[in-house]
């Protein structure tokens, strides 16, 4: 293996999983999540393979790691989730939500999310060299007006069409 600032970073920001699993209790766990538009003005949604959420189609949302500013996290995360280098400039502030779950990855346990979210337009070569990461089984881009899409993205959808950018 070869070591370098991000390997060492992400083994250091590790947690373990009996700490997670408290935390997922106790408290709000802060993420960041974007919502991908191309350039039909459709919204990518990857199926997720674990709770909350599981095999439902959603956007895609990482925890922020401590010591990373929320631009960071989004640049990390999307080159470690979806495999492309956005550009920051480009993000578009949507809102902070609460995403609350009757369930978590654990069993007896409801989650609550406060996502910051961001819109983000991709243009045709980011769009074609999106991929698919290990949490989940697909991705796909629908229609924003799909009445099929999860409940769970309905206020963000509707606040996205208030800004008046699609």
């Amino acid at each position: 293996m070869i070591w370098n600032f991000r390997t060492i970073w992400d083994i250091i920001m590790f947690i373990k999983d009996k700490l997670y699993r408290e935390i997922i209790d106790k408290t709000i766990i802060q993420t960041i999540d974007i919502v991908f538009l191309n350039d039909k003005n459709e919204i990518l949604l990857w199926l997720r393979n674990n709770n909350p959420l599981k095999w439902v189609y959603y956007l895609p949302g990482w925890r922020r790691l401590k010591s990373e500013t929320i631009l960071e996290s989004a640049k990390r995360k999307a080159k470690e989730e979806i495999w492309i280098n956005i550009d920051t400039d480009k993000l578009i502030f949507l809102w902070v939500y609460d995403d609350i779950y009757e369930n978590s990855m654990y069993k007896w346990i409801w989650s609550h999310y406060s996502p910051i979210i961001y819109i983000y337009k991709l243009n045709d070569i980011e769009a074609k060299n999106i991929k698919t990461d290990l949490q989940h089984n697909d991705l796909k881009f629908f229609n924003i007006n799909d009445k099929n899409l999860c409940y769970m993205l309905s206020e963000k959808i509707s606040d996205i069409k208030k800004l008046n950018i699609l």
